[in-house]
């Protein structure tokens, strides 16, 4: 309701000169559903200069030492910047908060430095949003953001959390070279138009989280590479994968998932084998529930042949059922051998 009502709030108009003289001036800028009209370009101010450590991406990359100081904290909520954003080589001594807001044209915080939290949850970024060679010393929160063009992180670095949760990436993103140095690091629930984008990203963060014991996350991330590789192979193979290794066996990491795939084949090929009595039943149908009687002997045969192909006197009425049995066979053995793989995987490791 609370954030309902700040949408829903007249949008006051800002003009970026304002923003950019708080910034000469060191001062605070504060905005809250806002309307900033301009380029924010902090070529156009005279700030400190100074020198900080750089990353060896950046020493190799030849960025310069040198780096514009802002000592103003900056919190634009809420508000749409509707003109070109550049913070390139620049230094957040304190907080940058962005969150919700709408980025209209190009946002640039390419070589920047994070001294402080850097939150962009739930930003919208319209056009290009820069971040390569970046640093983000303290919390860097991107979760819910948009970025509806090319999102570029290459060779930033991360030095604590780092959480892109809920995120969609509707461009090309870019994690080349990026580093990530906290304990956490998260994709969940974020949505990559590119397949590429999907499995460079999750592989970083299933390397990251395996580092530091996390398996519960580190197998999500997991599911997630494999699934974009999955997308990048021709269709007669995308599509068998899809049902026969994603969404049966999920990968090795989703035991109760295949748990359930089994125990869904055994029933299939107890009505497959009660279609016409193709399973001669041995017990007395007084002995069971009625009137599923037969059936129940049926789904015994399944799930026996499934498990280990040991009928007792039970007997097929035609090769049909034969050939049936023979499958299950084939199919239950990898089946429950697949289930023991992957829940000595998940749990035991």
């Amino acid at each position: 309701m609370k954030q309902m009502a700040n949408e829903n709030r007249p949008r006051v108009p800002i003009s970026a000169d304002w923003v950019l003289k708080r910034i000469q001036e060191g001062k605070r800028v504060r905005l809250r559903n806002a309307v900033i009209e301009g380029d924010i370009d902090l070529n156009k101010l005279d700030l400190p200069t100074g020198r900080i450590d750089q990353t060896e991406f950046q020493k190799k990359m030849g960025l310069a030492e040198d780096v514009k100081i802002i000592q103003s904290s900056i919190k634009i909520t809420h508000s749409t910047i509707k003109g070109r954003l550049n913070f390139r080589n620049s230094y957040f001594k304190k907080v940058a908060r962005f969150d919700r807001a709408t980025f209209s044209e190009d946002a640039v915080f390419s070589e920047a430095t994070f001294n402080d939290y850097a939150r962009f949850d739930g930003a919208t970024f319209n056009d290009y949003a820069g971040f390569n060679e970046a640093t983000f010393n303290d919390y860097a929160g991107f979760s819910g953001a948009t970025f509806n063009s090319f999102a570029r992180f290459d060779g930033a670095t991360f030095n604590s959390f780092a959480g892109f949760s809920g995120a969609t990436f509707n461009g090309y993103a870019g994690f080349s070279g990026a580093k990530f140095e906290g304990e956490v690091l998260t994709f969940r629930g974020t949505t990559f138009i590119l397949a590429q984008s999907q499995e460079e990203a999750c592989r970083k963060a299933k390397n990251i989280l395996e580092k530091n014991g996390n398996r519960e996350e580190a197998g999500y991330h997991f599911y997630r590479e494999m699934d974009a590789k999955r997308k990048r192979k021709p269709w007669y193979i995308r599509y068998p994968e899809y049902v026969f290794v994603q969404l049966i066996f999920g990968y090795g990491v989703h035991p109760f998932r295949l748990m359930f795939c089994w125990f869904l084949v055994a029933v299939i090929f107890a009505l497959f084998y009660s279609v016409k009595g193709g399973v001669i039943g041995k017990l007395p149908a007084s002995s069971l529930p009625q009137p599923w009687s037969y059936l129940v002997e049926c789904f015994y045969f399944s799930v026996v042949t499934a498990v280990t192909p040991g009928y007792g006197k039970y007997e097929l009425t035609s090769w049909a059922y034969q050939v049936g049995a023979s499958i299950e066979a084939i199919f239950g053995t990898f089946m429950w051998a697949a289930f023991i793989a992957t829940f000595a995987r998940k749990y035991m490791r």
